[in-house]
């Protein structure tokens, strides 16, 4: 009966807390321009995370490491918005060649940022 009656004070105890799966590559933007703001020494970048996070209705997806990232909003806040439509590759090198079928969008002097359409 003891060993009942603690099992189940546990049991409401933990679920009394919601435990949220940290998920990879996500990224919370939305105070990315707030008070503890660290610029990351690219107009290009800190105007697209600014955007993104401003933008957002969930987090943004960043992929990748080194000289190529990728970013991507999954849901923006307004319906028929660019950032739900395009996904945003960065090169922080000028020595690399665009991706297929992309636009450049933004070039400063350590990083261009290419557009592209999802299909």
């Amino acid at each position: 009966m003891l060993k009942t009656l603690v099992f189940s004070i546990l049991l409401i105890g933990c679920a009394r807390f919601q435990v949220t799966p940290k998920v990879p590559n996500m990224h919370d933007l939305s105070g990315f321009a707030g008070p503890k703001y660290q610029e990351s020494n690219s107009i290009c970048i800190d105007g697209l995370l600014t955007n993104l996070g401003n933008a957002c209705d969930t987090l943004v997806e960043i992929q990748g490491e080194g000289a190529i990232k990728v970013v991507q909003c999954h849901k923006a806040k307004k319906k028929n918005n660019m950032w739900d439509n395009y996904t945003f590759i960065v090169h922080n090198t000028h020595d690399l060649p665009a991706p297929v079928r992309s636009h450049p969008v933004c070039v400063d002097p350590t990083s261009i940022i290419y557009i592209k359409e999802r299909p």
